[in-house]
């Protein structure tokens, strides 16, 4: 009932397709966006125009749909989390009569629920090893599965891959008879400057015109390879150069949480949810290039099954204080599994379980000239984010009793 727009990626995937929704919307389009995972709430995952579904049409989707589920239990056996939420999305945006809906691929592409769509756009924003126990142990294995998005009917816009992966993906291309619009051969970003503690600036050179002078209000040199690919995807999705004004409009409150989100200041406490020893790099080296800082003192809480000892490596070179905690979910590795990967690097870092009190450490070693980041995983960063919001309002209520 609404073509559909579909991306997949290692890194970037769930900022491309905020992106995305948004320049749609600007462009007129009632559009539809489902992203995973959620920071708080389950309701995150839904959204028309960047307004999350409500409670009473989140339980309305999920009792629309409830015969098909029980049908396809009966038949079947049980459903996953993840394919009830996306039968949820592809119900809802139906509904709701949307006119184009963009899908995050949740894992890999050939087998992941939310690859029932024949997209219009296939897009992928880049690929590293990352889920190797499922996607398979090289980039060209983890291209393949994730190039399974491509289809016919569909125009493929990728982002910056590795060649070995992109031989994977031409071939794909190929077989499908998609056309395929490349970063840096076909579309990409010119003229970039970070302004410090504000975000980049710079213009782009599409497929169908250029569009100069963006200011990104997001933080991370990331982010505008993450913008570039939402605007190519807009490009190929209408087949033609985007309206003055959609740029302008989609970028004002553009708001990516949990990556390099600045939440506090004096000292500066960025949040970012990288997840791999890839996120991990990226950074460490954009922290210095989008904030004015003096020391770099990071909290890292990471799920059991990521490649720890990398991602300590990578910290322990950059950060003049690690503290090591863990967060509320189950996948968390322990403070106690983090120490005995540690100690087998270096020995400067400090061991603190509970997040909040981690949080209490970092910002007390810190000084007003430092930055704190919190990163590992995006469960850490949802908790994070709600000690740290949570003080915020209630520091404001105080203001205002004073006041």
């Amino acid at each position: 009932t609404y073509p559909t727009i579909q991306i997949t990626g290692t890194n970037g995937k769930t900022s491309t397709t905020w992106m995305t929704g948004k320049l749609l919307s600007a462009a007129g389009l009632k559009t539809g966006c489902y992203t995973s995972p959620h920071l708080h709430t389950y309701r995150e995952r839904f959204s028309i125009d960047s307004e999350m579904i409500s409670e009473d049409d989140f339980a309305a989707t999920l009792t629309g749909i409830m015969p098909a589920l029980d049908k396809v239990k009966e038949e079947y056996g049980e459903l996953t989390e993840f394919e009830i939420l996306t039968a949820m999305a592809f119900y809802y945006f139906a509904v709701s009569r949307v006119d184009v809906a963009v899908f995050e691929v949740g894992l890999g592409g050939r087998w992941d629920a939310t690859s029932v769509v024949r997209p219009k756009v296939a897009a992928i924003t880049g690929i590293s090893l990352d889920h190797t126990d499922r996607l398979g142990n090289t980039v060209e294995e983890i291209a393949w599965d994730k190039a399974h998005i491509i289809k016919e009917g569909a125009t493929a816009v990728i982002g910056d891959v590795p060649v070995g992966a992109l031989k994977v993906i031409e071939e794909r291309c190929a077989l499908v008879g998609a056309p395929m619009r490349l970063f840096e051969r076909d579309f990409g970003p010119r003229d970039v400057s970070i302004v410090k503690n504000e975000g980049p600036r710079f213009s782009i050179n599409g497929l169908h015109a250029s569009y100069r002078n963006i200011p990104l209000p997001v933080f991370g040199g990331y982010q505008v390879l993450n913008f570039t690919v939402a605007i190519e995807i807009l490009e190929a999705f209408k087949g033609q150069k985007i309206e003055a004004g959609v740029i302008d409009n989609a970028v004002m409150g553009l708001i990516c949480p949990g990556r390099f989100e600045l939440v506090a200041k004096d000292p500066l406490v960025v949040l970012d949810g990288a997840h791999n020893p890839e996120g991990i790099g990226m950074v460490v080296h954009g922290l210095p290039q989008a904030f004015a800082y003096k020391n770099l003192i990071v909290i890292l809480s990471v799920s059991s099954d990521k490649d720890i000892e990398q991602m300590l490596s990578i910290l322990m070179n950059e950060a003049s204080i690690l503290v090591l905690s863990q967060n509320n979910s189950y996948r968390s590795a322990s403070a106690s599994q983090l120490n005995d990967v540690a100690s087998h690097i270096g020995n400067s870092y400090i061991i603190e379980p509970d997040l909040e009190k981690a949080i209490d450490t970092a910002i007390a070693k810190a000084s007003t000239e430092d930055l704190v980041c919190v990163t590992g995983s995006l469960y850490t960063v949802a908790d994070a984010r709600e000690i740290l919001l949570r003080r915020k309002d209630l520091a404001s209520k105080e203001s205002a009793v004073r006041m």
